[in-house]
This record gives C-alpha cells, structure tokens and sequence, in this order.
C-alpha cells in the first residue's frame, strides 16, 4: 500500500473525552512535577558541589570523580527541567511539518 505526500487522516486531537477540568489539572501537575524536578537538581547540584570540593581538599580523587560527576548530571537535568516546556513547545510546533 502506498500512501499519498498530501494524505490526510483527519485525525485530530481532542479533549473532549475527558471530564471538565482534567486539562487544566494535568497541566498544573506536569508544572508541579518540573519545578520539584528542578528545586531537586539544584538541591543535587549543591551537594555534588560541596562533595567535589570536600573530596579535592582531603585528596581523594575518586570521591571527587563522583562529585563532578554528580554536579555534571544533575546541571542537565536542571537545565531540562528549566527548558522543557520550550522543548516541548517546539516539538509540538514542529508536528504538522513533519506529518503533513
């Protein structure tokens, strides 16, 4: 079966299935969620830092191994966390180029 360039479904997405006011609360939650994320990656991030220093002073290079790598993993989860609503902005925009 081929399928046509231009070919349209005519699928589109609804919310209509759902009750009133569950977009609305699941967007606060997806919200809720990113900022714990976040305020728990700097939290991380903090201690990686204090752990990486602490490690370097006392002269113990495997500690201070895992505190880069702690600081290096939760500065990314930080900062998707912070981006992810743009992220998903873009990649929401960028669908119907891709499946028209």
């Amino acid at each position: 079966m081929v399928i046509a360039e231009n070919f349209d479904p005519g699928v589109s997405p609804t919310w209509d299935a759902l009750p009133s006011g569950v977009k609305t609360f699941l967007t606060d939650v997806a919200g809720t969620i990113m900022n714990i994320g976040l305020i728990a990656a700097v939290i991380v991030l903090i201690a990686g830092v204090i752990v990486w220093g602490g490690a370097s002073l006392s002269n113990r290079p495997g500690v201070a191994a895992i505190g880069v790598k702690v600081v290096a993993v939760s500065g990314l989860v930080a900062i998707l966390c912070a981006g992810s609503n743009a992220l998903i902005t873009f990649f929401a925009n960028q669908a119907p180029s891709i499946f028209s």
